[in-house]
């Protein structure tokens, strides 16, 4: 078979299998022509081309062959068997009765062509639909694989941490009693502070997640946390917060975890608008009713050079470098934000990237 051969040894491009099926199509109608026209049993077997269209090429070529073929089987009704044309008075005539049954023949076909058109592409949709559902699977068991990797350090690093803290806090106490300046002593004790909140909310958060322990946040709650969080982490930040009354007291089911991953995502936007020179970031509160499901949205908008749009949806599925790291915050805070049935999406535009998180909203009881 021409298209088997062009598959295999000329070219897999979709414009040269369809060529060679159009050509496969046409010498099988012309051999049945010479032999029965229509009424040749063997015209089922062009059906093979309609199964290797739906397999092999996009819809609309397949479909294009699919006419084709059917076109080829119409043909045979004007244009009866070469031998038969010799042998009967009237040539290119048939008998009433060869005429029913040629007909019989064609819708036969026309309605087998159909179904099997029908059903390939069923199973192909569904083909490639668990093959995208696979993929994502194993990009998703890399990126727990990456985590846990990035979990276990980090509880090394805390466990390392913790001991020098210890030794820092009687350290700054002994400061605090000597002549030294009062802002070296303020400055030490401050950076002393953000270091055991940062060991303390750790703690927490992972205790949170080995016992499974949520609790309702309000709308009004989180705001106020995530700015302490910021204050402490990044106290220059020019952060412009929009959160209307009348969603303040709207709650979501969240552990601790949930804080520190908005947070993370916050510190991207600002860090992008300040490597763009733009100081400014905007956190936008809001809702949306989905699927009749109502969410809390908090939308990021930063003023940096945006991301391309091939990486929206991919960034924070899996670690990827780039010119300022390896995306690690966006990975942990997609992680987290979707164990807690959220979800994190990123979309550039003129005015640079807008990160939207969305939180299913719950009953405030």
């Amino acid at each position: 078979m021409i298209t088997l051969l062009t598959y295999k040894f000329i070219s897999k491009q979709h414009w040269a299998v369809f060529i060679a099926l159009v050509i496969d199509i046409a010498l099988g109608n012309v051999w049945v022509a010479y032999n029965g026209g229509i009424s040749n049993s063997f015209t089922s077997l062009l059906l093979i081309f309609i199964v290797i269209a739906f397999l092999l090429l996009p819809t609309a070529l397949a479909v294009a062959t699919l006419c084709i073929s059917i076109l080829g089987q119409v043909s045979q009704l004007e244009l009866p068997s070469l031998l038969q044309a010799k042998t009967v008075e009237f040539p290119h005539a048939m008998h009433p009765e060869m005429l029913q049954h040629a007909q019989g023949m064609l819708i036969g076909f026309v309605i087998a062509a159909m179904i099997i058109a029908l059903s390939m592409y069923y199973l192909k949709r569904q083909w490639l639909q668990s093959e995208k559902a696979f993929q994502a699977m194993r990009e998703r068991q890399l990126r727990d694989e990456q985590l846990l990797t990035i979990g276990a350090a980090a509880a090394q690093l805390t466990h390392d941490v913790a001991t020098p803290v210890q030794s820092l806090r009687l350290l700054n106490e002994e400061l605090q009693e000597t002549d030294v300046d009062i802002a070296l002593k303020r400055d030490f004790s401050e950076y002393l502070r953000q270091v055991e909140l940062s060991l303390t909310q750790w703690r927490e958060a992972a205790d949170d997640v080995r016992s499974k322990r949520q609790r309702l946040y309000t709308t009004g709650e989180m705001s106020v946390q995530l700015q302490q969080l910021l204050r402490v982490v990044k106290p220059d930040a020019q952060l412009h917060w929009e959160l209307p009354e009348a969603i303040r007291d709207f709650a979501i089911k969240a552990d601790r975890t949930l804080f520190p991953a908005i947070a993370n995502l916050i510190m991207n936007a600002i860090e992008a608008g300040i490597r763009n020179g733009e100081q400014e970031t905007v956190v936008t509160f809001g809702d949306y009713t989905s699927d009749g499901q109502q969410q809390l949205v908090i939308q990021i908008l930063d003023k940096g050079s945006g991301i391309h749009v091939s990486g929206e949806e991919k960034l924070g599925m899996s670690l990827s470098k780039s010119d300022t790291g390896m995306g690690v915050a966006a990975v942990i805070s997609h992680a987290t934000i979707e164990r807690l049935n959220g979800k994190v999406s990123w979309q550039s535009n003129a005015n640079g990237t807008m990160t939207q998180i969305r939180l299913p909203i719950v009953d405030n009881d």
